[in-house]
């Protein structure tokens, strides 16, 4: 999830990006940051004037939307940002157009209020300012120009509009609700079960099965000892080029397993383990689906402890020699498959 915020000055727009990167894990990205980094490059002083000036000279050489598009670059593979200092409607076209799902945030408030709020911080130029000035400053920041800054155009623009006229939980309050109309889920890191079923899973994909692919993935103290997919034996012709022998006898699915090509992703997972010399005792077992008796008493010999899944086979045969070998079994729902990267 993607959430821009616009706003005039001391409106709350840092306030609030700072509560959703403190409390909803959000990465803070801002369009200012870029126009700092030209400032800094050219030697002049880093204040609200020469940012406005640099950023309309920005947009006038490359196009309005530029900041936006550069920002974009550093952060469209990520799962959630928030971005700050939107000024310009080309630039919320160009993060529409390319962040899925950007929605964006408008804040204001009464202007008297705002006016004290800046004093209050006392950022360059804000200590001493007359409201006159404060206001005349503001107007500048509203121009005509396609490459100007136009901020009551990217209020109109904005998909949720607060009034931050209050005080600080109101706004904390503004934001969550907006949250939960968007149905948000913070982004956190695979556990390990579903680091290795997802795993097993991207091993699944490799299955020559054209009824099931299965995918299983042998684990040592988060360590991974081998992997395995259901599949011919090596060397031989598969049944993606002869067919499924099973459909063509007619054989339901969880019965007479000796009647197949393949060798399932357990047993294939066993047999690499073995081939290269790493020991399955006292170790887990990932699999995108729960064995068919043959891999269980293979399992119970193999001294593996635990089998996780994420979905059942027909065979439930396991379930009684599973719980006489104490061989721990557990189903997990199966975790997300899109892979969440920055990138």
């Amino acid at each position: 999830m993607f959430l821009g915020f616009t706003g005039p000055n001391a409106s709350g727009k840092g306030e609030a990006i700072k509560y959703l990167v403190e409390k909803h894990k959000f990465v803070s990205y801002s369009l200012s940051d870029i126009l700092r980094s030209e400032l800094k490059s050219r030697g002049i002083e880093i204040n609200r004037d020469n940012l406005i000036s640099i950023g309309n000279e920005l947009r006038e050489k490359h196009g309005p939307g530029v900041l936006a598009k550069l920002t974009v670059e550093k952060i469209k593979n990520m799962p959630q940002a928030v971005i700050d200092s939107i000024r310009n409607p080309y630039e919320i076209e160009e993060l529409k157009k390319n962040l899925k799902d950007f929605k964006l945030i408008g804040i204001n408030a009464d202007i008297k209020v705002r006016y004290e709020r800046a004093r209050k911080r006392g950022r360059e130029g804000e200590r001493d300012i007359s409201f006159e000035e404060f206001v005349s400053k503001e107007e500048k920041e509203n121009s005509s120009s396609l490459t100007a800054q136009q901020l009551y155009k990217c209020f109109e623009m904005a998909d949720f509009k607060i009034d931050n006229s209050g005080n600080i939980n109101d706004l904390y309050n503004e934001l969550d609700k907006i949250l939960k109309d968007l149905n948000y889920k913070p982004y956190t890191r695979p556990t390990w079960d579903e680091y290795f079923m997802k795993m097993a899973y991207l091993v699944a994909e490799r299955s020559t099965c054209i009824r099931h692919h299965i995918g299983a993935v042998i684990v040592k103290n988060n360590y991974v000892i081998s992997t395995g997919y259901n599949g011919a034996a090596s060397g031989v012709k598969d049944c993606i080029e002869l067919g499924c022998l099973r459909d063509q006898m007619g054989i339901a699915s969880g019965t007479r397993h000796e009647i197949c090509r393949a060798i399932h992703a357990e047993q294939n997972a066993i047999i690499q383990a073995a081939l290269h010399g790493a020991t399955t005792e006292n170790s887990t077992l990932y699999c995108t689906h729960s064995p068919c008796i043959l891999c269980a008493k293979m399992i119970v010999n193999a001294k593996i402890k635990k089998v996780i899944v994420s979905k059942y086979y027909p065979d439930k045969s396991y379930e009684d020699l599973f719980k006489e070998a104490k061989v721990e079994f557990k189903i997990m729902e199966r975790p997300d498959l899109k892979i969440n990267i920055l990138d």
